[in-house]
Formats: C-alpha cells, sequence, structure tokens
C-alpha cells in the first residue's frame, strides 16, 4: 500500500512551532541551539533578565510557560545545531 503523507515541522518555539504543529498531526523536531548562538527561547523563563526589547506581561509569560511546559513532552527529536537537522530528519522518517 500506499504510505499516508508525514508532516515534520521544525521550529525554535516550544509552545508554537512544537505545540500547534503536533496538535495537527505533525512530527516535530526543536531547534533548541546552541549557547553561541544566544536565543533568547532557552532564557525566556530563567532567572536571566528579559530582553530590553521584551514587552510581555508577567501573565503573558504565565501563560507561555504553561504552553511550553505542555508541548515539551510533543518533541520528538531535538537538535542543537542545523547540521543535525538531516540526521534528525532521518530518524524520524526510519521511525526512531
Amino acid at each position: 500500500g500506499e504510505e499516508a503523507p508525514l508532516w515534520i515541522h521544525v521550529g525554535d518555539d516550544l509552545a508554537y512551532d512544537v505545540g500547534g504543529s503536533a496538535s495537527c498531526g505533525a512530527r516535530t523536531v526543536l531547534l533548541d541551539l546552541d549557547e553561541e548562538y544566544g536565543q533568547t527561547a532557552k532564557v525566556r523563563f530563567s532567572d536571566a533578565p528579559m530582553p530590553s526589547w521584551n514587552t510581555a506581561s508577567e501573565e503573558e509569560l504565565a501563560k507561555r510557560k504553561a504552553m511550553n511546559d505542555a508541548a515539551e513532552g510533543m518533541v520528538d527529536k531535538r537538535v542543537s545545531r542545523l547540521s543535525m537537522l538531516p540526521d534528525a530528519i532521518d530518524e524520524i522518517l526510519k521511525g526512531e
């Protein structure tokens, strides 16, 4: 028989990229970049100071943290460098 189509979503945002696409049936790859790239998503809910351009209220941040926590279990693969992406996609396609 013919295989069903497979949607793999790659993104750097747990709540919107992973949570949203997984809820629609996609397999997911979280691009969780190494520290050297200065990705702000991973410090959003830490004790680190927020970037000066941040406009989110404390209530918005609390809602976003809950969404991120819920999406954490929806990550199929996590990569810290773009060079790791082809292997992650191959593993998903192979059912690993």
